[in-house]
């Protein structure tokens, strides 16, 4: 889809860059980090069972599609599962993945309420 307008969250100079990046790069580099999720039990094993300590909480959108990778599972229920001192979870309402781009202000008052719970 080209939209036109761009959505008010990205704009054509902010495509350019990563269109660029691309250009530069490919799409190797990025596409094998997710074809290479397995090497992570192997390599990261010591992380097993262990837990976030340091003050946490979980900002993300409503609409992200990782959000129902496993049907029937909500993978947003449980966000603090793996962390000691959590401090709550924001679901940004009508956002995606990338709730940075798509909802600035709204993530930003999410990260100032966590703070000042700090």
């Amino acid at each position: 889809i080209d939209p036109q307008p761009f959505p008010g969250w990205m704009s054509e100079a902010d495509l350019s860059v990563y269109v660029d990046a691309f250009l530069a790069g490919g799409f190797r580099g990025p596409l094998n980090r997710y074809r290479a999720q397995t090497i992570d039990f192997a390599d990261l094993a010591e992380l097993s069972g262990r837990s976030i300590a340091q003050p946490s909480a979980f900002i993300a959108g409503e609409l992200d599609p990782v959000r129902a990778f496993i049907p029937g599972a909500d993978l947003y229920a449980a966000p603090g599962i793996g962390c000691t001192d959590f401090r709550g979870s924001t679901i940004i309402s009508e956002i995606g993945h990338w709730v940075q781009q798509e909802a600035p202000s709204k993530t930003n008052e999410a990260l100032e309420a966590f703070v000042q719970g700090l």
